[in-house]
């Protein structure tokens, strides 16, 4: 006998509210709290299902026969190109080289590859500090190092903290970091290009997590007083994957330069972008 007690409309309404604050809830995570879903959403079938997938590739690519080894040499060389080019173009010869004490000290350029005894340094630090916003509801700040040795050897890292309104008008934070070993494979007096592999952190109100990256990015010193500058990372964190591209622009004062920048990430299909400022010190 079907419920129509005093009681069912109560019942109803109180299911009917529940259903409505859990919507409610839903529409009013933002964008920092699905990003901490992401790298936190470890589902064993979808697993089970991508090696699966992984296994009927291999099976299609050890059938493929010549074709195969076509597109394998194709997508060898498509990765060697990145790295090929710059130093073909840069006419770099693979010497070490040191620094300028800044760019443009001696006219054009940074890094030293002329017999120019004038100021020479072992060593480049580069420190930033910068603020950021999507002009809505994120808010960035963030602080960088690069540090260079004559070997080309350096470390490269960068700590930002992300800052988001909610609309029950609360707020959330985040901070993304990423620490790694990089190698200056090409370079000439005004432009540099460097490749690496490192680690990328996650840390929130729940927990840390930690991945794995790669990263590719380059400098340019084209004309007094102007520096140009892009950088590309690719890697995991937690259970996601990120995605990261940087682009900059600034001019330099001496030692010191103002920027500005934009910084656009992607994990697992959670957007965050950032328009910032800052400034840069060469030492």
């Amino acid at each position: 006998m079907p419920a129509t007690g005093p009681g069912f409309p109560r019942a109803l309404a109180l299911a009917l509210a529940t259903l409505a604050l859990g919507a409610v809830a839903r529409a009013q995570d933002g964008k920092l709290d699905r990003v901490s879903e992401a790298v936190r959403d470890d589902d064993d079938d979808d697993h089970d299902e991508h090696e699966h997938d992984d296994d009927d590739w291999d099976d299609d690519w050890l059938a493929g026969g010549e074709e195969n080894d076509a597109i394998g040499t194709l997508i060898g060389w498509a990765f060697l190109f990145p790295f090929v080019l710059p130093r073909e173009a840069l006419g770099d010869d693979g010497a070490p080289s040191d620094f300028a004490p800044y760019p443009y000290r001696y006219g054009s350029g940074y890094w030293r590859t002329s017999d120019d005894p004038r100021g020479r340094q072992t060593w480049s630090s580069r420190p930033r500090a910068e603020l950021g916003t999507d002009f809505d509801d994120l808010e960035r700040f963030g602080f960088g190092l690069d540090l260079e040795h004559e070997s080309r050897f350096g470390l490269d890292t960068a700590w930002n903290r992300w800052r988001e309104e909610l609309p029950s008008g609360d707020t959330d934070e985040l901070d993304l970091a990423d620490l790694n070993v990089v190698y200056r494979f090409a370079h000439s007096e005004g432009a540099a290009f460097r490749a690496g592999l490192g680690l990328n952190y996650l840390n929130d109100e729940i927990d840390h997590e930690l991945g794995f990256n790669s990263t590719y990015a380059a400098t340019f010193l084209p004309v007094q007083p102007l520096t140009l500058g892009f950088e590309g990372d690719l890697g995991t964190i937690g259970d996601a994957t990120l995605v990261h591209l940087r682009a900059e622009a600034g001019f330099l004062i001496e030692r010191f330069g103002l920027f500005a920048s934009f910084d656009f990430f992607d994990i697992d299909d959670v957007e965050l972008r950032s328009w910032g400022v800052g400034m840069r010190g060469w030492f």
